[in-house]
């Protein structure tokens, strides 16, 4: 089983050039299990690439190629339920927020705020520096469970 998933759409503004019905269809040609599509700090692509996938009976992953201002390395992001999807939307539109039209401004904070629910690939940069890249690790792993645990906290006090 095999699905690639740093998949760029032409809703990647000069930086993917194909739609994402094309995409889905050169998956399937290609044999392959299924396709995730991360277009760079949006999720324009995936209604498209959502109603192709079910036509071609292909496998879906959907999520955002998350793309930094202060320096962090891109960050693959794929919510794992709608309430995930839900905060990747608005850490999006937060980013959008701050930038003239056409652009993000996002942070690692940012995504920190926003970390629940969201299975992250960080994508290794031109030149690694491991002690920095280690350190991110770290720092995401750490945030990712602390957002884990208030929210099962919260369910439990929801629930008595």
């Amino acid at each position: 089983m095999y699905a690639e998933l740093a998949v760029t759409t032409n809703f990647s503004f000069l930086r993917g050039a194909s739609h994402p019905e094309e995409l889905v269809a050169g998956a399937k040609r290609l044999g392959l299990d299924g396709i995730g599509i991360a277009d760079r700090n949006s999720v324009a692509g995936v209604v498209r690439a959502h109603m192709a996938a079910n036509a071609a009976g292909l496998r879906l992953a959907v999520g955002a190629r998350l793309v930094f201002a202060d320096g962090t390395p891109d960050i693959l992001s794929f919510p794992r339920d709608r309430t995930a999807w839900g905060r990747l939307t608005r850490l999006l539109s937060l980013g959008k927020l701050r930038a003239q039209k056409g652009d993000c401004i996002l942070g690692l904070a940012d995504l920190v705020d926003f970390i629940e629910g969201l299975n992250l690939i960080v994508m290794a940069p031109p030149r690694i520096d491991a002690a920095a890249l280690q350190k991110l690790l770290a720092r995401l792993r750490q945030a990712a469970g602390e957002k884990m645990h208030l929210a099962r906290r919260q369910h439990a006090v929801s629930r008595r």
